[in-house]
């Protein structure tokens, strides 16, 4: 058995299954943090009842494996937001530059023509002044004073339509110059534009840069802690392995205990059986009394955990859970569930501090009650009355926490305590 569930608690654990019972809520659904919080401690919550009885070790490294399995699923989760992250910034970084370089090129290129448009600049300015020189300056004379001083009306002619040629050759550059001058405003205008375009770009990818920069210190941080937690796992699953044998020599011990228990209650059973039938004989006409709402509660706390079968999440198979358990702190007053005899009181293995009382004949057998896991025992003998002050709960023996385990057993077989309550 130990064999076979150690290949399935490595099986259950290489395809990432959760410790816990089949049916349990798996901690990776989206929840708010609060309620994933309440999930987890449910989860521990159950998984240690599951283990009750289990060695102190065990149920230290069971816990601590369904812990950081919550917080290895919680930890995948922040890595891949931080690589998606992560991703998206070198994405944008990308976009940048590509929109960067273009812009430089545009900036390029407007730097190029705002110097090809200077240099016309400069050269339509000399070709206008070469012009005013020939056409104003030669002899210090203007061309229609040259022409004023025609002899003859040809030679007026001829000078006055020299003179027009100069006058529109000047003035078709001044508008050629014009021109050149708008086109340097509206070129320089848009480098301005480009200028500060570019400016800008420089500016969101400083800020994309150390957003990067960021992502990958986060994606980093959360691999790590990704890889911690795995670690962490393995040992915690070796821890577990190397509990199991012992895991399963306590669980045999626990049923030896309780097979010597059954045979002693067994043999009281019969003896009582044989003494009612020599009273019956003797006409006594003795009747039990019915058996629900023969027992009292034990313990002021609510039940817990049931009666019956409960699943090994370390071993992979049911066991009995033989009574039922009240959530009771450490040191509360236990009381005795009937009248009756004290058959044991003192030390029982996994049971801890224990207390076992046969209280005759009820409902067509021999019921006895056992109260477990004891901090005090106050009575060891004799009868004790229903309701009387026994001993106190706690934690002793195999036990994962403060408790009462109460057990009823009928002729020596285990039974539901609710039956009797």
């Amino acid at each position: 058995m130990a064999t076979r569930g150690l290949r399935a608690f490595a099986g259950a654990l290489l395809a990432g299954a959760l410790l816990v019972s089949p049916g349990a809520a798996a901690v990776g659904r989206a929840d708010p943090v609060d309620d994933k919080k309440q999930s987890v401690d449910q989860q521990i919550a159950d998984l240690k009842e599951q283990l009750e009885g289990a060695s102190d070790a065990l149920v230290t490294a069971a816990v601590a494996l369904r812990t950081s399995q919550a917080d290895l699923t919680d930890a995948r989760a922040a890595l891949a937001s931080a690589q998606a992250a992560r991703a998206a910034a070198a994405a944008k970084d990308r976009e940048l530059a590509s929109r960067l370089e273009f812009a430089q090129a545009q900036l390029d290129q407007a730097e190029a023509a705002i110097a090809t448009q200077r240099a016309a600049e400069a050269a339509g300015r000399a070709a206008l002044g070469e012009i005013a020189r020939e056409a104003y300056v030669g002899n210090e004379l203007s061309g229609l004073s040259v022409a004023l001083n025609a002899t003859t009306p040809d030679q007026f002619s001829d000078r006055l339509a020299i003179a027009g040629v100069a006058l529109r050759s000047q003035g078709g550059a001044i508008d050629r110059l014009s021109v050149v001058q708008a086109d340097l405003r509206a070129r320089s205008a848009k480098l301005d534009a480009i200028h500060e375009q570019v400016a800008d770009l420089k500016q969101q990818s400083e800020a994309v840069v150390a957003e990067r920069t960021a992502a990958e210190q986060d994606a980093a941080t959360a691999k790590a802690k990704v890889s911690d937690l795995v670690s962490k796992q393995a040992a915690q699953v070796a821890t577990i392995q190397g509990q199991i044998a012992a895991e399963k020599d306590r669980l045999d011990a626990l049923q030896a205990e309780q097979a010597k228990l059954q045979a002693v209650l067994i043999a009281r059973a019969k003896a009582a059986a044989e003494a009612a039938r020599k009273r019956r004989g003797n006409g006594t006409g003795w009747v039990p009394p019915p058996s629900s709402g023969f027992l009292q509660y034990a313990a002021p706390g609510g039940v817990t955990s049931g009666f019956g079968m409960r699943y090994h999440p370390i071993l992979h198979y049911y066991r009995m859970h033989t009574g039922i358990d009240f959530g009771v702190a450490c040191g509360t007053p236990v009381h005795a569930a009937a009248a009756g005899d004290i058959v044991s009181a003192g030390w029982a293995g996994g049971y801890g501090n224990r207390v076992v009382i046969d209280h005759g004949e009820v409902g067509g057998g021999d019921l006895a009650t056992t109260y477990n896991h004891l901090s005090q025992i106050l009575v060891h003998g004799g009868s004790v009355q229903k309701g009387q002050l026994i001993a106190y709960s706690g934690t002793t023996g195999l036990s994962t926490g403060c408790h009462l385990h109460f057990e009823t057993l009928l002729d020596g077989r285990y039974v539901n305590p609710m039956n009797y309550l």
